[in-house]
């Protein structure tokens, strides 16, 4: 929808058609993001589902979470602080599991929709792929 915005809703066929993903499947995402205030939907003629504010005030955080739930690294309880741990070093490795999810999360905080329109048109590059492999050559 941010690629194509020009204030006029479209359709689910029209995006299933876009993005190559299933009608169905599609109708279910944008429920989701509609659940999650991140869309709108507009019914009859010429209806469909518009951004409910600007590319730039959503970001990839928030639709991970409307579509996904919270943004998790695996399905794991939280950690026991102290002596609560009974299962030997279990407690340890759910404290590194909730710290990636944390950083995962702040990291899609970092991408706002708008950011993956530039991308998307070849106006803003990626760096971060380059970054990771260099430091992993060096």
């Amino acid at each position: 929808m941010a690629l194509h915005d020009a204030g006029e809703p479209t359709s689910v066929a029209e995006l299933a058609r876009r993005t190559g993903l299933p009608q169905p499947y599609l109708e279910q995402i944008l429920l989701a993001l509609k659940g999650a205030g991140l869309v709108k939907s507009k019914r009859g003629a010429g209806g469909g589902y518009v951004l409910s504010r600007g590319p730039e005030e959503i970001d990839l955080a928030q639709i991970v979470s409307a579509v996904d739930g919270p943004i998790v690294a695996g399905d794991f309880a939280e950690p026991h602080h102290g002596d609560a741990c009974n299962h030997e070093g279990q407690c340890a490795l759910l404290e590194v599991w909730a710290d990636l999810g944390s950083h995962m999360r702040e990291h899609l905080r970092g991408y706002s929709l708008a950011d993956m329109v530039e991308r998307a048109r070849g106006l803003k590059a990626y760096s971060g792929l380059e970054q990771v492999a260099g430091s992993q050559r060096g």
